[in-house]
């Protein structure tokens, strides 16, 4: 895969991902290859991921994609990502986490592309401030509001992902339905599945995007967490607990707004 402009933003943007991919090896992690300078194009050389996006697969394609190859491609993502938060120092931030960066190959194995948008975060630093930069659907709430990026804004894209899989829709309103909560999980699965799908990996799934989802960037989960999950390691009832308390706490609570008979009480 070749990218080349000699435009002085797609420079910078070019030398930015070569200095953060170069640094990264892992199985679920597009490898630079090489870096080509020349006089009217500069050229990022990947290795090649022959078997297109999950994107395409999802939305484009034909061939409906099943659900253990779902599961697959979630649970690889999610071990890219948590490579990228947790074991490189500094962490780094994707910031444009979305099916459209996730390149699979012939197996179906993800690996986790397009690195032009990442950021570096120090291990003493919670977060930086910047520019807010990624796709709308995707974008954490406090990262489109504020800038302040963190790895949970990775987190809260990574959600968007999982329901992508689990519904087959394309991302349209990161919040999970009220069905959904009330433990009608079934209405969020993709219909052309035809109910061909482990109903506990299922579960399991629906609760990482929920926990991932949480409008407060504190409560969601690591990536390491989220795997540990998917592969059904850890039970997700916290993860369920935790989506169900929130979305039955009244909006003033969760605002910081004290109610009528809290104010009484303390008068």
């Amino acid at each position: 895969m070749l990218k080349g402009d000699k435009s002085w933003a797609a420079e910078n943007e070019l030398q930015a991902e070569a200095a953060v991919i170069s640094r990264v090896h892992h199985r679920h992690l597009v490898s630079l290859v090489g870096l080509s300078v020349g006089q009217e194009k500069v050229m990022l050389v990947f290795e090649f991921v022959p078997n297109k996006t999950l994107q395409f697969h999802l939305h484009e394609c034909n061939n409906i994609m099943d659900w253990p190859t779902r599961l697959k491609v979630a649970l690889g993502s999610a071990k890219g990502l948590a490579y990228l938060h947790e074991e490189c120092h500094p962490r780094i931030v994707h910031r444009d986490v979305k099916s459209s960066n996730i390149l699979l190959d012939y197996s179906f194995e993800s690996k986790v592309g397009d690195f032009g948008l990442a950021k570096y975060i120090s291990d003493d630093n919670t977060h930086v401030s910047t520019r807010v930069m990624g796709t709308v659907g995707y974008l954490a709430p406090e990262y489109a509001m504020t800038g302040q990026l963190t790895d949970k804004s990775d987190v809260f894209s990574f959600g968007v992902m999982l329901l992508e899989l689990i519904s087959g829709k394309r991302p349209a309103r990161p919040l999970m339905a009220q069905d959904s909560v009330d433990g009608n999980f079934e209405i969020l699965v993709d219909p052309r599945l035809e109910n061909n799908y482990d109903h506990e990996e299922m579960k399991r799934m629906i609760a990482c995007a929920g926990a991932c989802m949480h409008f407060f960037a504190p409560k969601r989960p690591h990536m390491s967490e989220v795997v540990r999950v998917l592969e059904g390691v850890v039970p997700p009832d916290e993860y369920i607990r935790g989506i169900v308390q929130f979305y039955q706490t009244p909006v003033s609570v969760l605002l910081g707004i004290p109610s009528d008979n809290s104010s009484s009480r303390e008068s």
